[in-house]
């Protein structure tokens, strides 16, 4: 078999998988068809995904991505993120991940294994599409899903911060990451979140570029990198970083730029209401930030302007 062959072989695979894709997310979107139950952020993806199917495009630009946003806990709606790798579902399982302001990150990482797991030793027949079956699932056994990761969580956590605390250094760091772009929501709640309950302070950008800057404890703002990271990005990358050892809380909160906590800002020259998250970001309001919270200096690491005069670390 040449090269060409095997080309054609494995093209013909995703575009089977792509088609149960659309298929099976066509059906979910009839079951599950109240307001705000079943939502897509970029329906172009759907469009990318149908241009390859039918040879219109050569390469696929993106992945098929939704959310459930179902009530799942009394007077609290859940979210259930789902991203279907090209070759789901006959050779790749998808990444289901389940949100809520009130589930702690770490447990919702726990609940992300256990979804894993029951794909893997329950999910037996995965020629076809089973996002259906594992979200009726979690629907089913949610509340013992947080019940039993509550309770591993906790056997976890109590030992281990005891042990480690006392030798550990505190060490300050602060992270500017640099995307391509952020539009996905998905992907803007997880930033927010993971660094609120990081308790790292700083804001993320989203748009076109997209800039996130945390500070915090470097144990903590390398946890939140790596939680990011994974995401589905066409480029991101960490474009500077600053670390300084510090003696205690104290110390280290003089070192924050960002005093008021984590959040998402945009810089636009529209009114806020405006969905301006698809708006060019102005550099001037940009700059002007920067210059109020002492970070004038990262100009030239973010986009090769000349450096302000403030230091990395004051």
């Amino acid at each position: 078999m040449n090269d060409g062959d095997e080309r054609e072989i494995q093209k013909s695979l995703i575009k089977n998988g792509l088609q149960k894709q659309l298929d099976e997310f066509q059906m979910l979107s009839a079951i599950f068809c109240n307001s705000g139950e079943l939502q897509v952020d970029d329906y172009s993806c759907i469009d990318n995904l149908n241009g390859y199917i039918n040879d219109e495009i050569d390469r696929l630009t993106t992945k098929l991505d939704y959310r459930f946003d179902l009530p799942l806990l009394p007077d609290q709606k859940v979210q259930i993120l789902v991203e279907l790798p090209h070759l789901y579902p006959a050779l790749e399982i998808p990444r289901i991940v389940i949100r809520s302001s009130v589930i702690p990150r770490d447990q919702e990482r726990m609940l992300t294994a256990k979804i894993e797991q029951y794909i893997e030793e329950e999910v037996v027949e995965r020629e076809e599409p089973y996002v259906f079956q594992v979200v009726g699932w979690i629907q089913d056994n949610f509340t013992e899903l947080l019940q039993t990761t509550g309770e591993k969580k906790e056997q976890q956590t109590a030992p281990s911060k005891r042990s480690g605390a006392a030798n550990e250094p505190i060490v300050f760091e602060r992270l500017w990451i640099y995307s391509h772009h952020l539009k996905s929501k998905m992907k803007r709640q997880t930033i927010i979140k993971t660094a609120r309950d990081l308790h790292l302070s700083g804001f993320s950008r989203p748009g076109k570029p997209a800039i996130i800057c945390v500070e915090g404890q470097k144990r903590d703002t390398q946890e939140f990198w790596r939680t990011i990271k994974p995401l589905k990005w066409q480029k991101i990358q960490i474009k500077f970083n600053e670390t300084e050892p510090v003696a205690d809380e104290k110390e280290m909160a003089a070192l924050r730029h960002f005093e008021t906590g984590f959040r998402e800002e945009l810089f636009c020259e529209m009114d806020e209401d405006s969905d301006t998250e698809d708006q060019p970001m102005s550099m001037s309001l940009f700059m002007k930030f920067l210059e109020k919270h002492n970070c004038g200096y990262i100009k030239k690491e973010l986009f090769g302007f000349p450096n302000s005069t403030e230091s990395p670390i004051s």
